[in-house]
């Protein structure tokens, strides 16, 4: 027989669920877009720029990093302004977080502080030891960003390669050593962890392992294209590699909810001329490149990357390029 203080428990029963229900956190998406190793290739940014503005419209949880190898190679290379003009568009472009490849190194450490600095440039470098009297005001280890719902950590690096070339300027350490004590610090501090490297896939796979808090790698300096998600199931740890010249833009989409990350996606967007360009981008490269020099130099129109690019994730495949 139901009494009424059966009805009565049940009632309570059923708004305390509803309580508890109404107050656990919804699952939310962190979108990443990246790119690397552009080495002044001009052309494509203004799109690859807008396609990442017309993202951050729709959705507040997006963030935008590069993985170096800004300089050299390219259409603005031949107008030497070392390193400025490109810096300048990456600027405008309103990347999150980059960070320096060997190239960035080219015209010396006191150039490129110099280009960060004038530019506000994100640069991350949790390797590096500088000298104080070359170190960038804006350089900075990590950063993390509150998004809605989710608090994201993004740590930079430099390529330890380059370090006993620049002499007593800076000091690269070995990434692996220089991480991993910020690891313990960011796991407080955030929900998901995300590092920049240019070091190229075999030693991004070493760190893979070596840095199992990591949740995602974007990588760069071999040009290679993850055409879709590469997922380390011991780890959790995503790698990304998203090839060169803006010719595509690398995606990671990652669902957060609450407690822990319940999914993980990846695939690469092909940029054409037929996509919209950023104005402010475009107006910054034509300041360097006036618009009817830029078919002579080869930044003005560019074919599409050679091979399918795969339009929704789903098991790893990559396309070697040659290391730059």
């Amino acid at each position: 027989m139901i009494t009424r203080m059966t009805l009565a428990a049940v009632a309570v029963c059923a708004a305390a669920a509803a309580v508890s229900g109404a107050g656990a956190p919804r699952p939310v998406t962190v979108t990443i877009y990246h790119t690397s190793d552009i080495h002044e290739h001009s052309g494509r940014l203004p799109r690859v720029a807008e396609l990442v503005a017309a993202r951050r419209k729709k959705d507040p949880n997006v963030l935008f990093v590069d993985t170096g190898d800004w300089c050299n190679k390219g259409d603005l290379t031949a107008l030497g302004t070392r390193g400025e003009a490109i810096v300048a568009m990456m600027a405008a472009a309103k990347y999150d977080a980059v960070i320096p490849g060997n190239h960035e190194f080219t015209f010396g450490v006191r150039r490129l502080a110099e280009l960060v600095d004038r530019y506000s440039v994100p640069l991350l470098t949790a390797n590096c030891e500088w000298a104080r009297t070359v170190k960038p005001r804006k350089a900075a280890k990590y950063r993390i960003y509150k998004l809605k719902g989710v608090a994201v950590a993004i740590v930079g690096t430099a390529p330890p390669f380059v370090g006993a070339a620049k002499g007593p300027s800076v000091k690269i350490l070995p990434i692996a050593a220089a991480v991993k004590p910020l690891i313990a610090e960011l796991d407080r501090k955030a929900d998901v962890i995300v590092l920049l490297t240019h070091v190229g896939p075999p030693e991004d796979k070493k760190l893979v392992r070596a840095l199992p808090r990591v949740d995602v790698i974007f990588g760069g300096h071999h040009h290679r294209r993850f055409r879709s998600i590469n997922f380390d199931g011991k780890t959790e740890t995503v790698l990304q590699h998203s090839g060169q010249f803006g010719e595509v833009v690398g995606e990671v989409t990652i669902t957060w909810d609450g407690k822990r990350i319940t999914d993980r996606k990846a695939r690469l967007i092909r940029i054409t001329n037929e996509m919209p360009e950023s104005e402010a981008v475009k107006a910054v490269r034509e300041k360097y490149v006036p618009r009817k020099a830029a078919r002579a130099l080869g930044g003005a129109t560019h074919p599409a990357p050679a091979g399918p690019v795969d339009p929704a994730p789903s098991v790893l495949a990559s396309v070697a390029m040659p290391p730059g």
